[in-house]
C-alpha cells in the first residue's frame, strides 16, 4: 500500500516546450491510497468520486511528472506521463516507493474529443463494452431537481461515443445503456414563458399595454348580463381600472343595485331581470363620481388572490410555465397593479384552481375519469377503493397499451414511490419495466394514501392482474419493508432485488465507507462469482465490518451474479425514479389531471418509439446494435483458438476466456446476464461463420421493439359522456399548513453529480479581528497580549 497526493488542474505548455501543470485551487488536494495490484479503473474510479467528475460528460486524464533525476537526462519538451493501462499503475506504484510523486488529475469535454477510434492496445481491463458512468445515473433527464439540459440533446445517439477509447476507460459493468437507444424528441421539455412574452399583456386594446377604460370597462343603460355573476365580474374591472372600490347595496333574483363605498358619493348601477329568467339588464347607471379622490384612495380594497387569478386566466389564458413573477409583471402591465411575491403565488394557485378545479372537485371527478378512461381504452384496468363513507383510499390505473407490450419487453419490472404534493397528500406508486432499446417502458401507476404494508400489498394484488405467472418475474425496488412483505404474500413466485443506489446510501451513513464504495460497486454489479469475490476480499481486508454486513445483507438481493432470476441490465431503481420524475411538475395536480398528464406523456412516448421502431433498417433495436458495433471492434483484436465445433478460446489484452455457443454462455459473464453476444462470443462466431443475429434475445429484435408499441393510448371523451357518477370524498387527513415542498432532500452523491465539474464551494475563511490572524473569530481569540497591543496602539493614535 503506498499514499500518493493528487491536484485538480490543467497542463500547459509553455514557450521553449516545457510542461506545466496549472492547479485549480478550488477543488483542492486528496490523498489516493493505492494497493499492490490496484487496477486502472479502480484509480480513475476513486479520482472521479473524490473530485465529483461528471462521469458521462468528461473525460478523466490522470498524468505526473517524472522526478527531476530522471528529468535531467531527458529533453526539455518531453511531456509529462499519463496513467492508461494496469500496467502503468503498477510502474507508477513502485516508482512512488522510491520518489516522492504527485498526481495531477485533469479533465476535458466529451466533444472536445479528437480520436474518433480507439485504440486496441491500451484496452487492459475488460475484454467488452460498457461506459464509465454509473449504472442508469440517478439524474435520469434531469430526474429530480437538475434542470440541465442534456449534451446530446437532439441527437438519440452521440455522434462520438460517450467512452474515452483511446485511454482505454471502459468498464462494462457501469455501462448506462440507455443513452444508446434515446429516441429523438421523446421528451416533452416543458417550455418556458419568458418575462417579457407578449401575451403577458392580455388582451390589450391601445399602444401602451394597458387596458383603455372607455373600450373594455363599460357599462351603458340597456346593456345586458347573462346573469348576476357576469354583472359583478364587469363592476369588479370597473373598479379596478378605475380606482375605486363599491358594495352591494341590495341583491335579490330579480334586482341588483351596487353603490359607491364612499357615503354619499352619487355613483351607483342598477340592474334588472327582463324577459329573461336569468339576464339582468342595467336600467340605471350614473358613471360620476361626486366623493373626493382622497376618500375613494381611503376606502380602496385589495382584490382577492382568487379574482387576480381568475383575471388572468380570462385576460391572458396561459397556465403551463407560469411563476409568480409572471402574474405580478402581467397585473402591473395591464392595471398598474403592483403585487407581492405572495399575492401573486396565491393568485397563481387561484389561477391554477380556475383551471384543473380544487382538490375536492377533483377526488369527486375522479370515478367519471376512471371510467372514461375504461370507454376510451378497453382493456385499461382501474380500480378505486373507498372506505364506508365514501372516502379516498387508493387509486390504480394500468392501460391496456402498457399491458398488451409489457408481454414482449423483459421480465423485470421496478416499483418504487413518490410523495405527492397537493392538499391532501399522498403517494405515487410507479411499476416500470425497461423494453428491449433500453427504455423505460411504465406499466402501472396508484395514488394511496401512504407507503405500508396495506398499500404495497394493494398494489401488487392489481398488478399482478398484469402479467401472468407462465413466466419468471423479478421485481427491483428500494429497502421498503412494506415492498419486501407485500412481494412476499402477493408474489411468492417472483425473484426480488433491491436497488444498490439505495444501499449504497445507507453503507455510507453507517459504516463510513465512502473512499471503498468502488469496491462494493464492483461486487455489486460483477459478472462473475469469481470477480465477486475479489471485491470482497477486498473490502474484508478494508473493513471487516462492512464486509460482514454485506455478506449477511443477503448477496441474492444485492449483487447481480447471485440473483437467481434474470436481472440483465438492471441494478438500480432508477427506471422507476425517471417516471417520478417526469411528474414532478403535477405532484400538486387534482388526481383526475395528475393522471390525465400521466396518459399524455406515455401516449406521446409510445408515438415516438412506435415510429423509430417502423424506421429501423437492422435487426434490432438502435441501443442493441450500437453495443454491437462496439463489440464487434474490439472483437477484430482478439486470438480466437477452435477447441470443436461449439467449444472455442478467446484471448484478449485482459486473459483467456472460454465461449460455449451451444449453450449460449462465456466465462465472461456478461453474455449470461445481458442475453447480448459479448466482444469474445462475437469473435467466436465469427471464427464459426454463424450469425451474430442468432445469439441475440428475442426481447431486442425490431419486431419485438414495435410490437411493444403497437397499442396507441387514446385520450377519455369528454366530461359529457354518458358515465355513471361515483360518489368519492377527500382522504380523512387533515392537510398541513404552509406551502407544500416539490423536492427531497438530495444526498452528497445526487448532490455531486448535479454540480458535475462545477468546483465545489469552499467554506470561507474567517480573520479574528482582535489579532488578525486567520483560522477562529473574536469570541474565541485567546491571544489577550495582542488585544492589549491593539488597544494601546488605537489609544496613542488618538493622543
Amino acid at each position: 500500500m503506498v499514499y500518493i497526493a493528487a491536484v485538480y488542474g490543467k497542463w500547459d505548455r509553455r514557450d521553449k516546450g516545457t510542461w506545466f501543470f496549472e492547479v485549480d485551487d478550488d477543488k483542492g488536494g486528496r490523498l489516493f491510497s493505492l494497493r499492490d495490484g490496484c487496477t486502472y479503473v479502480e484509480l480513475v474510479d476513486m479520482a472521479k468520486d473524490d473530485y465529483g467528475v461528471d462521469k458521462n460528460a468528461e473525460l478523466l486524464q490522470i498524468g505526473y511528472p517524472l522526478p527531476d533525476i530522471m528529468l535531467q537526462q531527458l529533453p526539455i519538451d518531453s511531456p509529462p506521463t499519463f496513467v492508461t493501462t494496469d500496467r502503468q499503475v503498477q510502474s507508477l506504484i513502485e516508482l512512488s516507493r522510491t520518489y516522492v510523486l504527485r498526481l495531477c488529475v485533469s479533465s476535458q469535454q466529451r466533444n472536445h474529443m479528437k480520436d474518433d477510434v480507439p485504440v486496441a492496445d491500451n484496452v487492459e481491463h475488460d475484454s467488452e463494452w460498457g461506459l464509465s458512468s454509473d449504472d442508469e445515473d440517478w439524474d435520469v433527464h434531469s430526474h429530480e431537481d437538475n434542470e440541465a439540459e442534456e449534451e446530446w440533446e437532439d441527437d438519440p445517439i452521440p455522434p462520438n461515443p460517450p467512452t474515452d477509447w483511446s485511454k482505454g476507460d471502459i468498464d462494462e459493468t457501469e455501462a448506462d445503456y440507455s443513452v444508446y437507444g434515446r429516441v429523438v424528441d421523446e421528451e416533452v421539455r416543458e417550455k418556458k414563458v419568458p418575462l417579457d412574452d407578449i401575451r403577458l399583456k392580455g388582451r390589450c386594446y391601445n399602444e401602451g399595454g394597458r387596458f383603455d377604460k372607455h373600450k373594455d370597462a363599460v357599462i351603458i343603460v340597456g346593456q345586458r348580463f347573462g346573469d348576476k355573476e357576469e354583472l359583478l365580474c364587469m363592476l369588479r374591472l370597473m373598479a379596478l381600472v378605475h380606482r375605486f372600490s363599491f358594495h352591494v347595496f341590495k341583491s335579490t333574483p330579480e334586482l341588483f343595485v351596487a353603490i359607491c363605498n364612499v357615503q354619499g358619493c352619487a355613483w351607483r348601477v342598477r340592474a334588472a331581470v327582463k324577459n329573461e329568467p336569468t339576464a339582468f339588464w342595467v336600467t340605471k347607471y350614473v358613471d360620476t363620481h361626486t366623493c373626493s379622490v382622497v376618500d375613494r384612495i381611503a376606502h380602496r380594497r385589495s382584490c382577492t388572490a382568487k379574482y387576480i387569478g381568475a383575471l388572468f386566466m380570462e385576460r391572458v389564458g396561459i397556465i403551463e410555465g407560469i411563476v409568480p413573477q409572471h402574474i405580478a409583471i402581467s397585473m402591473k402591465v395591464m392595471f398598474g397593479l403592483k403585487l407581492s411575491y405572495t399575492s401573486s403565488y396565491r393568485a397563481l394557485k387561484a389561477a391554477q384552481e380556475y383551471v384543473r378545479g380544487t382538490a375536492e372537485e377533483g377526488y369527486a371527478n375522479l370515478a367519471s375519469y376512471l371510467q372514461r378512461i375504461k370507454e376510451a381504452n378497453p382493456g385499461t384496468i382501474t380500480d378505486l377503493v373507498r372506505d364506508g363513507m365514501d372516502r379516498f383510499m387508493y387509486c390504480f390505473v394500468s392501460f391496456r397499451a402498457s399491458i398488451v407490450g409489457f408481454q414482449y419487453v423483459r421480465r423485470v419490472i421496478v416499483v418504487d414511490g413518490t410523495h405527492l404534493t397537493g392538499k391532501y397528500g399522498g403517494v405515487l406508486l410507479v411499476a416500470a419495466g425497461q423494453d428491449g432499446n433500453f427504455q423505460v417502458f411504465p406499466l402501472a401507476v396508484a395514488v394511496v394514501d401512504a407507503e405500508n404494508n396495506e398499500s404495497w400489498g394493494w398494489f401488487f394484488n392489481k398488478l399482478k392482474s398484469c402479467f401472468t405467472e407462465d413466466f419468471p418475474l423479478v421485481i427491483v425496488s428500494d429497502r421498503h419493508p412494506a415492498i419486501a412483505n407485500a412481494i412476499e404474500s402477493v408474489l411468492p413466485w417472483a425473484t426480488r432485488g433491491i436497488c444498490y443506489y439505495h444501499m449504497q446510501n445507507n453503507i455510507i451513513g453507517t459504516y463510513h465507507a465512502k473512499e471503498i464504495m468502488y469496491m462494493v460497486k464492483g461486487a455489486a454489479y460483477a459478472h462473475t462469482v469469481d470477480t465477486y469475490n475479489w471485491y470482497m476480499d477486498q473490502i474484508r481486508a478494508a473493513k471487516p465490518a462492512l464486509a460482514t454486513y454485506l455478506e449477511g445483507a443477503d448477496p441474492s438481493l444485492w449483487s447481480r451474479v447471485h440473483c437467481p432470476g434474470e436481472r440483465y441490465n438492471l441494478k438500480t431503481s432508477n427506471i422507476a425514479e425517471s417516471i417520478n420524475a417526469m411528474v414532478k411538475k403535477a405532484k400538486d395536480f387534482p388526481i383526475p389531471f395528475l393522471l390525465e398528464f400521466i396518459r399524455e406523456r406515455l401516449s406521446h412516448w409510445f408515438l415516438k418509439r412506435r415510429e423509430n421502431a417502423l424506421g429501423l433498417t437492422t435487426d434490432h433495436s438502435k441501443g442493441v446494435e450500437y453495443l454491437l458495433s462496439i463489440r464487434e471492434y474490439y472483437a477484430g483484436f482478439m486470438d480466437v483458438e477452435r477447441i470443436d465445433d461449439w467449444h472455442f478460446q478467446v484471448k484478449s489484452t485482459s486473459g483467456y476466456y472460454n465461449v460455449d455457443l451451444e449453450l449460449r454462455t462465456c466465462s465472461c459473464g456478461v453474455f449470461d446476464i445481458e442475453k447480448i453476444p459479448c466482444s469474445h462470443v462475437i469473435a467466436a462466431i465469427t471464427m464459426a461463420g454463424l450469425s451474430v443475429s442468432d445469439y441475440v434475445s428475442p426481447a431486442y429484435k425490431r419486431n419485438t421493439c414495435h410490437s411493444t408499441y403497437a397499442h396507441p393510448l387514446f385520450p377519455p371523451p369528454s366530461r359529457f359522456s354518458s358515465v355513471k357518477k361515483e360518489r368519492c370524498r377527500p382522504p380523512k387527513e387533515k392537510p398541513t399548513p404552509g406551502r407544500k415542498k416539490k423536492s427531497r432532500w438530495q444526498s452528497w452523491l445526487e448532490m455531486a453529480r448535479k454540480r458535475k465539474h462545477k468546483p465545489r464551494k469552499m467554506p470561507k475563511a474567517y480573520t479574528c479581528s482582535k489579532c488578525r490572524l486567520p483560522g477562529h473569530t473574536r469570541p474565541k481569540c485567546v491571544s489577550e497580549t495582542t488585544s492589549l497591543f491593539i488597544l494601546v496602539h488605537k489609544f496613542s493614535k488618538n493622543l
